[in-house]
């Protein structure tokens, strides 16, 4: 009973959410050390890197079973035509990143106060 432990490179499952102040891009990135999380805006994309590491193992260990990626992990989206380069968060929570990209003040609805004359 073995199974190749071969590295496999697959993106991270995502979700990306709108509300009224901005975008929310998540990813599961269980098993990822923060030190090789890399977050950034390139090319009017949202880009987002991440390396597992495989266990170092002992040398008299048999893997009977690997079915965890290990690699590095990439996913990018184009970032939405009102979204603001400014105030992009990033944070790293049970396995989840989450990514907050705040849309444009001049992109979000506002209500203009009409003023009745009598």
């Amino acid at each position: 009973m073995s199974s190749n432990p071969c590295a496999r490179r697959r993106p991270p499952a995502a979700e990306v959410v709108e509300d009224a102040d901005g975008y929310h891009f998540y990813f599961e990135m269980a098993g990822i050390a923060s030190e090789s999380v890399d977050v950034r805006v390139e090319d009017g994309n949202l880009v987002v890197e991440a390396e597992r590491k495989r266990p170092e193992w002992s040398k008299d260990a048999e893997v009977h079973l690997s079915e965890r990626a290990y690699g590095t992990m990439r996913r990018a989206f184009t970032m939405p035509e009102d979204a603001s380069h400014d105030g992009i968060k990033a944070a790293y929570k049970d396995g989840v990143l989450e990514v907050t990209v705040p849309k444009r003040p001049e992109s979000k609805p506002f209500k203009i106060k009409v003023e009745f004359e009598n």
